[in-house]
């Protein structure tokens, strides 16, 4: 069976095909929400306050919506139902390397402390893949975020989020959790570790 193709025609589509899976976070966390309430992408690009276009730029990567104004990323956290902040991290804006403690001593050298932990730990420790090692270090840093903040209460063996969480209610503007955070701080500062 032959296909008859116009005269002229390269074959490619007048308009762009569609996205089948938004690569930015923010804009996955944005459609999967507008998709859970029924919205459709135009009532979307209405909610941020922009237009219908600028969305899909955005959804085809042609530019990032790291870079959008920061009334869309607040109108984000509004639709989203989060803080800012956290709408910032999602865009790419802020990224785990800023929310590491800044000491005397390179972060490569704590990071490598804390995987060590990782690895001796009693029950995590033996499923460390060898391959840890040698990974980027933005990875190992990510890994070493995560077995901080999901090592959780030793005693009750109960994840703590202690940082995101202080972090989640100072940006609500909760003093306690403010005071929470210098706690952290000072305490990641006495131990040289990381978070």
């Amino acid at each position: 069976m032959k296909t008859k193709v116009k005269r002229g025609s390269t074959g490619k589509r007048g308009n762009p095909p569609p996205v089948l899976r938004d690569e930015q976070p923010l804009l996955r966390a944005l459609v999967a929400e507008a998709a859970r309430r029924g919205d459709t992408l135009a009532g979307l690009a209405k909610a941020l306050g922009v237009s219908y276009e600028r969305l899909a730029q955005w959804r085809r990567n042609v530019s990032a919506i790291r870079n959008a104004h920061g009334f869309v990323h607040e109108n984000a956290a509004r639709y989203l139902g989060v803080p800012t902040v956290l709408v910032l991290v999602l865009a790419g804006v802020v990224c785990l390397e800023q929310f590491v403690w800044p000491q005397k001593g390179p972060v490569s050298e704590r990071v490598t402390r804390d995987l060590e932990r990782l690895r001796q730990h009693p029950f995590i420790g033996p499923f460390v893949p060898p391959e840890l090692a040698a990974a980027t270090p933005p990875v190992q840093l990510f890994v070493a975020f995560l077995f901080h903040e999901l090592g959780g209460d030793t005693s009750r063996g109960e994840p703590t989020y202690r940082w995101l969480t202080a972090l989640h209610q100072a940006a609500l503007g909760n003093v306690e959790a403010q005071g929470e955070l210098d706690a952290l701080r000072s305490g990641a500062a006495q131990g040289q570790k990381l978070f």
